[in-house]
């Protein structure tokens, strides 16, 4: 994925490439069922597909990630904007997608004004929906 620029000059996608320390050491020390779960694994999250980024908190917030999931993997730092299309691994959908999200604080109090402990439903902040698989 070649990064993209908007018209104010904000660079966005992959904006960055780092290599990685980690040598691939092909799951030589996994045995033969977890390793042929981890390739499968690997090349399921290594297809990228169009997704676009959603922000709930509105389209001035942005989502800047470095994402690297297998040893051997180069280090891409993302920075997304609201409403765009990207290029993405699907490892990196997920993880964005999987997040719980951000705690709530419930703003019930007792009787004696405390509040109480009890958390709402999580803020989701960022989402990708893809568009093809």
């Amino acid at each position: 994925m070649i990064s993209m620029v908007t018209a104010n000059g904000e660079e966005h996608g992959v904006i960055n490439t780092l290599a990685n320390s980690v040598k691939f050491d092909d799951f030589k020390n996994m045995n033969a069922e977890t390793k042929a779960k981890a390739e499968k694994l690997k090349k399921e999250e290594s297809k990228v597909v169009k997704a676009r980024y959603i922000n709930h908190r509105g389209a001035h917030e942005r989502l800047t990630k470095p994402y690297m999931r297998w040893a051997g993997d180069p280090i891409k730092i993302y920075h997304l904007i609201p409403g765009h299309t990207y290029e993405l691994p699907v490892g990196f959908i997920k993880e964005i997608n999987e997040n719980p999200g951000l705690p709530r604080r419930s703003e019930v109090v007792d009787a004696n004004g405390v509040p109480t402990r009890f958390d709402g439903k999580p803020e989701i902040l960022h989402e990708l929906v893809p568009i093809s698989f």
